[in-house]
């Protein structure tokens, strides 16, 4: 397993299990908190890394396909967690599970492209 600790922040590789958590923090961030489901879209992303404090997910980082054909990291938090710092902690922990999976610079573009809209239609799906 490979986890990195700040601050009693863990930063560990997306797995099925904490699924769940990134869909709602996701649905949090553009919902202002409602409660009702909506649909998830491409700009998802494609799910990376996870923190958490205390065995709860308060953070992840994604990749997605930017405006100019490039990878992006970028992240969402439980509000009362986030901090530059850790943030930075994260998508570095990120970046680095995005280069191990997609180490073929020649076709990262479209494997991620894929890999998210598979993710999304499945837990679209599964809702």
């Amino acid at each position: 397993m490979d986890t990195t600790k700040t601050d009693n922040i863990l930063f560990d590789s997306i797995n099925i299990s904490s699924l769940k958590s990134v869909v709602n923090i996701y649905q949090n961030k553009v919902n202002d908190n409602e409660s009702k489901f909506v649909k998830l879209p491409g700009h998802f992303g494609l799910p990376l890394s996870v923190a958490t404090f205390d065995n709860r997910v308060i953070g992840y980082a994604f990749v997605l396909i930017n405006k100019v054909g490039e990878p992006e990291i970028n992240s969402y938090w439980e509000q009362e967690f986030y901090s530059v710092e850790v943030e930075q902690d994260l998508k570095l922990h990120a970046q680095n599970t995005f280069n191990t999976t997609f180490a073929d610079p020649e076709s990262r573009k479209i494997k991620v492209q894929n890999a998210t809209e598979r993710l999304s239609s499945w837990l679209n799906f599964c809702n």
